[in-house]
């Protein structure tokens, strides 16, 4: 019996161990590819130093085209957005790119009305994207601050990277083979960090208008400002359209805000708060306009 034991607790040692190997192996190589957003940000772009950066959840993704701002306005710009997320993981995105040294004079933050009125911040569904950097000491405290519930898979992929892997295998193990054979191939993105929704026929209900009153309470928006202040980087709110929603914001004179909530035709939403391709150049024309203003 204690020779079976003895067997069995060193073929598990064996397993665990040939795991952690294929998944520190599989984050390395995830690592360097481009695949994700902040991959892409460390290994993608060459430029240290952008007139501004576009950060923020899928509406920021598919809203703003920096492409065109930099053609109209003779800029150099990027987009930072990283879809299904919230401003705890735009905190960490902009502390991130600043901590491989890249530098932008605007932040163009693409709010949500009700993630930056609320006083509560959490994981999101995308953040194991930063776990191919979770040696780094700010990746890390960010999963161990946030991840509160069950066992820290996030934060305990620091030393046994099996977990995380295993957890997000079909995110995370299965693309790292896809990025081992294409290092340079992005999800969902262009050479700029933007993405479009097809132009497609929209099935909206037709709802009675409403309005959306704003509070500047969200703990990870007040670090974002304080974050910009420290590097002298000047911020200015950006909310995308809204499908018949008006929303109000604060008056306030820390920062700029461009409220287009509801300035877009209806038949340029590809759903309640995403625009389609066609949408996505009617608000990249008129925030350049209104940036000519803010100058």
């Amino acid at each position: 019996m204690r020779k079976f034991l003895t067997k069995i607790a060193f073929y598990s040692f064996l397993i665990l161990l040939l795991g952690n190997g294929v998944a520190f192996l599989s984050l390395y190589v995830l690592g360097k590819s481009q695949l994700y957003k902040n991959q892409f940000v460390k290994n993608g772009v060459a430029e240290t130093h952008f007139n501004y950066v576009v950060l923020g959840s899928s509406t920021g993704l598919t809203t703003l085209d920096t492409k065109l701002i930099d053609e109209k306005l003779h800029t150099s710009g990027l987009n930072i957005s990283m879809d299904d997320t919230s401003l705890s993981s735009h905190q960490l995105m902009l502390q991130y790119f600043l901590s491989l040294g890249k530098k932008t004079d605007k932040l163009i933050l693409c709010v949500i009305p009700g993630d930056i009125s609320n006083n509560e911040i959490e994981l999101n569904n995308n953040d194991y994207r930063f776990l191919t950097e979770v040696q780094d000491t700010l990746i890390y405290n960010f999963y161990n601050r946030l991840e509160t519930k069950g066992l820290k898979v996030l934060t305990y992929s620091k030393y046994f990277p099996i977990l995380g892997v295993s957890y997000y295998n079909n995110e995370l193990f299965y693309p790292s083979v896809y990025a081992f054979l294409k290092p340079n191939k992005r999800n969902r993105f262009d050479e700029k960090g933007n993405y479009t929704y097809p132009q497609i026929e929209n099935n909206l209900s037709q709802v009675k208008f409403s309005t959306a009153k704003v509070r500047f309470v969200n703990p990870a928006f007040i670090k974002i400002k304080e974050l910009c202040k420290a590097n002298n980087i000047e911020l200015i709110l950006y909310q995308s359209p809204v499908y018949r929603t008006e929303v109000a914001f604060p008056e306030t004179n820390e920062f700029n805000i461009i409220n287009h909530s509801t300035i877009l035709p209806e038949d340029l939403f590809y759903d309640n708060i995403h625009v389609n391709s066609k949408g996505r150049t009617f608000c990249t024309l008129a925030f350049c306009e209104e940036l000519k203003l803010i100058k």
